[in-house]
Order: C-alpha cells, then sequence, then structure tokens
C-alpha cells in the first residue's frame, strides 16, 4: 500500500468508528421492549399512530392524498 494512502484509510476508518459508536450509544439510551408487556404494546401503537398522521400530513401538504386521482390504470 503506497504511503500516501494509508492516512486517508485511517482518517476514514476511524469516522467510520465514530459513527458506529454514536449509532450504538444511542441504541443503548432506548428501554428493551417485549411483546407481552402492555407498556411497550401501548408504546409500540403510539409510535404506529404517529407513523401514521405523519404520513397523512405529509401527503396532504404535498397534494397526493387527493381520492380524484386520474392517472390511475384501467
Amino acid at each position: 500500500m503506497d504511503g500516501s494512502i494509508l492516512p486517508a484509510a485511517v482518517l476514514l476508518a476511524l469516522a467510520i468508528a465514530m459513527v458506529v459508536t454514536l449509532y450504538d450509544l444511542r441504541l443503548s439510551l432506548q428501554p428493551e421492549r417485549c411483546p407481552e408487556c402492555p407498556h411497550c404494546r401501548a408504546r409500540a401503537e403510539a409510535e404506529r399512530l404517529e407513523e401514521e398522521r405523519l404520513a397523512r400530513e405529509y401527503a396532504r401538504g404535498h397534494g397526493l392524498d387527493d381520492g380524484d386521482d386520474d392517472r390511475r390504470i384501467g
């Protein structure tokens, strides 16, 4: 390996390691989830409802929720 490429490769590897570490730390802050617990099921349902609400707002904001779409096939 050429000597001029080595410092760039080391810097790239360090940056990748930092990103992976930050991702792992963020995941470690979130509580564990279990499918049986009512608290975890309620939290999953709340997250699902929030995602649906955001999807509806996005569609409405960009004009994608119209029921009279003329671009249908058939």
